[in-house]
């Protein structure tokens, strides 16, 4: 069961102590139906304050499944509305729960470029993203989220604190892409155009 107002609740102590966090643009942000919050990746922080910023909605995401068996951290992300899915192969039982959960009327976070960056830069995305798009066919809100780079990079055991904050952009037009022949190409162009967005979010809070 998600339950992000409760560890709001609880947190938010913390995350105001460690981390700052802001968010801007939350009258973007529908206050109700299911939608996906398209996001660079550059934190296991990333998820966490996207729920925090979201303050009227709870957003569920999914995670690569290693995340789930490390002790205490895997029980905290199903807490939060996180499912696991399998990296690197078309896990159906992911996809699946992926539209289950929106068409219960709730929002999903994703991350289009897969992974964490290695660099803080953003990366290419992954077409698969194209493809879960196009068939839930649900608004899809750009998000930037800086600072998590500094604060927790890939590789590093503990955070440490910094000024994080979560930009989120006007609903990405997709509709034009959504009536195109549901193939590759077309699926790399959703992902590409969401990418996009988040850039223009980076370039605007520089």
């Amino acid at each position: 069961m998600v339950s992000f107002p409760k560890l709001r609740f609880t947190t938010t102590w913390l995350i105001n102590l460690l981390f700052q966090t802001k968010g801007h643009g939350l009258e973007n942000i529908p206050p109700t139906g299911p939608f996906v919050v398209a996001s660079n990746h550059a934190s296991l922080l990333d998820p966490y304050l996207i729920g925090f910023t979201s303050i009227q909605r709870e957003v569920g995401f999914m995670a690569k499944e290693e995340l789930f068996r490390v002790p205490l951290f895997g029980a905290i992300i199903r807490y939060c509305g996180a499912f696991p899915v399998k990296r690197g192969t078309r896990d159906q039982d992911a996809i699946q729960k992926f539209h289950d959960f929106l068409h219960s009327g709730k929002p999903l976070a994703l991350f289009p470029e897969g992974t964490r960056t290695l660099t803080g830069e953003l990366q290419p995305p992954k077409k698969g993203v194209g493809m879960l798009l196009y068939n839930a066919k649900v608004p899809v809100i750009p998000a930037y989220i800086a600072g998590t780079f500094h604060c927790w990079p890939k590789g590093k055991l503990l955070p440490r604190p910094g000024k994080t904050s979560v930009t989120y952009g006007a609903p990405i037009p997709l509709d034009d892409l959504y009536v195109e022949k549901p193939e590759k190409a077309t699926y790399a162009k959703i992902a590409d155009r969401l990418m996009e967005h988040v850039a223009e979010l980076k370039a605007s809070s520089l």
